[in-house]
């Protein structure tokens, strides 16, 4: 026979069933769930993808390079199983974040706009980033970047197509969304954008001051959950640093951090110290983690732990390229599945 009880617990009551002496029917609160996502170890980029305790889904850049360059696209496939979908459902992702314009951040995203075959297939509610004006005489482009923001491009224009987006005409769909919702001029008026219990704290983007540097012209913004706080370097440069930490100083201290320019060559020892993070985030291929002459990436460790190098994960560094395992088909979501709980970030 069954009955119910009604219990109360830290001043919350809560109905439950109990069957034979044993409770039944209490659920775990949803939370936040954050994941730095690598397919394999030698790929250079940055990839994030949160769920909200509401099941929403946000990505952050989900970019690839290097080994990866030219391989099938993952991102979807990792997106299918964060949400807990097959390979042939649907996906309606929230929010995608762009830091900045080099393909190791945008890569995936350009792909997946590409081959995309209509709402069907997956629909993005929000686009979020602010691009300088490459190719004119302010802001000159090397050719392979130009080359792979030209694709992105494409990918904007064939899911507005596929969608049946009005574009007004003499413009395109990427030149509609650049800097529409997040610019300097919202940043400086404080602007947050909050996605459930999320709140994303929109801290600086480009500036002419930082000259052509591409990487200096990295979105930075910082997201709360709970009591806890992630700052998003992405590639920050010396430059876009110095003015991070001109315009916040002490108020930059953060839980989280993720690393610039994947560990090497980004913002100086004064901007780590006052972030004075208790985790690092280091999505940094094994090429780049293991070559200190080169990249100069033990000096950057030392910065962060008291002038010590060292080369191991650990509770404090959750390294990408050390990951104990990595998705045999990455195009697949059964295959993500398995590997996903090594990747999740620990919010608590």
């Amino acid at each position: 026979m069954k009955r119910v009880s009604t219990l109360v617990m830290a001043g919350v009551m809560a109905v439950a069933v109990l069957t034979g002496g044993a409770l039944t029917g209490c659920r775990k609160a949803a939370e936040t769930e954050m994941y730095m996502i690598v397919p394999e170890k030698n790929s250079l980029m940055e990839s994030y993808i949160i769920k909200t305790a509401g099941g929403k889904l946000i990505v952050i850049d989900g970019g690839i390079a290097g080994q990866g360059y030219g391989a099938q696209p993952y991102i979807l496939a990792a997106l299918r199983a964060v949400a807990g979908k097959k390979i042939d459902e649907p996906l309606e992702i929230e929010a995608w974040f762009l830091s900045h314009a080099h393909n190791d951040h945008f890569g995936e995203l350009g792909k997946a706009l590409r081959e995309c075959s209509g709402f069907e297939d997956f629909k993005i509610n929000h686009f979020y980033f602010d691009f300088p004006p490459y190719g004119t005489a302010a802001f000159p482009y090397n050719t392979s970047d130009a080359a792979d923001l030209e694709k992105l491009k494409a990918g904007f224009a064939r899911y507005a197509e596929v969608n049946g987006i009005d574009v007004p005409e003499g413009t395109t769909y990427y030149d509609m969304l650049n800097g529409a919702e997040i610019n300097a001029e919202t940043i400086a008026a404080g602007q947050e954008i909050v996605i459930d219990e999320l709140r994303f704290e929109m801290m600086q983007t480009w500036d002419i001051s930082d000259g052509n540097d591409t990487n200096s012209s990295s979105l930075v913004f910082r997201m709360h959950v709970g009591d806890k706080t992630v700052l998003f370097l992405h590639d920050l440069g010396a430059s876009g640093g110095a003015r991070l930490l001109k315009k916040y100083g002490d108020d930059l201290k953060s839980d989280f951090v993720h690393m610039a320019h994947h560990g090497q060559a980004g913002v100086r020892e004064d901007v780590y110290k006052a972030i004075d993070a208790d985790v690092r985030l280091w999505s940094t291929p094994i090429w780049v983690w293991t070559n200190t002459e080169k990249y100069r990436i033990g000096e950057t460790r030392m910065w962060v732990n008291g002038g010590v190098d060292y080369d191991t994960a650990g509770p404090h560094d959750i390294v990408a390229c050390l990951y104990e395992q990595f998705p045999a088909e990455p195009n697949r979501p059964e295959s993500w599945k398995k590997v996903l709980p090594g990747m999740r970030v620990n919010l608590k």
